[in-house]
């Protein structure tokens, strides 16, 4: 064993809210300070809801764009001062700038996150992060989906890839009562719940979800939707749904917490168009929820249809509708499918998440001192 605890250098964009931020903070409460000093940078202000709280961030160094080179002498100084031993990123901004300047600073470990797949990642983006690849030790992702679509893509050997499944991540604390909640969001009494949680962008598939909602409503007319989250697509959903009549039906309530929701679901749906493996879903499945989901990155892995849930192709409004109505109708399947689920990600938890994290770190960081 190392004689020192590891200086490791935890480098994103900023704390906004999402699975990426979500993993960091739990990563940073987990880490075992006897092995690892850990510390923590981000390159941006922080903007809307955040989890900037939730973390004790050592510097933020203000780039006003992923492009702003003014701000890299500033950040090779603190890192050459700070003489870590590894760095790992998280998200693009920091998969370049940060990877650069550790490149520069001579750090002995470099490892990047890549969170999602990204169909539209543009040319140079794509180049840099091949550039990058030699001076990278392991690239880190969510799915094997993401592991093989990134290998093409960036033109990457597939031995540089670890895939780690990200385990739940709801918070050690008592959810608020469900009948509380209800009260907040004005949900009718005796209204069943569907619930989604993700960003509001455009590939989580939140349109074709919306678009489901009124077949729902022939079978199920005392239903709601209830779209957790926030982003750029929050005014165009209300207006789909003002423009489909079903206002009421639809809420967009912004950012809430997930473990205070889920009690309410009564059917928990992904209708993602382009995802790994969203973190929410398996937080969904922790709690026993009848899922309906779509056939994209590695949710079939764990989305097994007809057993832990039922699936759709993407951007299948009909089929949706019809999956999430079956399950409302039928509350013996729903409640066979949550148990299925629960069991099917039961193995997976932070603890052994980062383990196997915690391994891969110090056997890369051994084999460099060594060397």
């Amino acid at each position: 064993m190392n004689e020192r605890r590891v200086k490791i250098l935890f480098a994103i964009p900023r704390f906004s809210v999402g699975g990426a931020e979500k993993l960091l903070v739990h990563q940073l409460r987990a880490l075992n300070n006897e092995h690892f000093a850990p510390t923590l940078i981000t390159l941006f202000k922080e903007q809307n809801e955040t989890l900037a709280g939730e973390a004790a961030i050592d510097r933020c160094f203000a780039f006003r764009s992923t492009l702003d080179i003014t701000r890299l002498p500033s950040l090779l100084k603190y890192m050459r001062r700070g003489n870590f031993d590894v760095v790992v990123t998280h998200l693009f901004s920091a998969n370049l700038l940060v990877r650069i300047v550790a490149v520069l600073s001579g750090v002995r470990v470099i490892v990047s996150y890549e969170h999602n797949i990204y169909p539209n990642k543009r040319a140079w983006q794509i180049f840099m992060d091949w550039l990058l690849t030699s001076w990278t030790d392991r690239i880190i992702v969510d799915s094997d989906a993401a592991r093989i679509f990134t290998a093409k893509q960036e033109n990457i050997p597939l031995e540089k890839f670890v895939t780690l499944y990200i385990p739940p991540l709801l918070e050690r604390r008592a959810p608020k009562a469900p009948a509380q909640i209800r009260r907040e969001l004005r949900i009718p009494e005796g209204h069943r719940v569907v619930l989604t949680v993700s960003r509001l962008v455009s590939d989580k598939g939140h349109t074709n979800l919306v678009d489901a909602v009124q077949s729902v409503l022939l079978s199920q007319p005392e239903t709601v939707f209830l779209l957790v989250g926030w982003g750029p697509l929050q005014e165009a959903l209300a207006e789909q749904a003002k423009r489909l009549g079903i206002s009421d039906k639809v809420l967009l309530p912004g950012r809430l917490d997930i473990e205070d929701v889920l009690p309410l679901a009564d059917v928990y749906v992904d209708p993602a168009v382009s995802t790994d493996l969203p973190v929410a879903i398996m937080e969904a499945m922790r709690e026993g929820k009848p899922i309906v989901a779509t056939r994209v990155g590695d949710i079939p892995a764990f989305i097994e249809h007809g057993v832990t849930g039922l699936l759709a192709e993407p951007r299948d409004s009909d089929t949706l509708a019809r999956h999430i109505a079956t399950l409302l109708d039928d509350k013996e399947q729903a409640a066979r499918m949550g148990n299925a689920a629960r069991t099917r990600v039961a193995k997976y938890s932070l603890s052994e998440y980062m383990k196997t994290f915690e391994v891969l770190i110090l056997s890369l960081y051994e084999q460099k001192r060594k060397n």
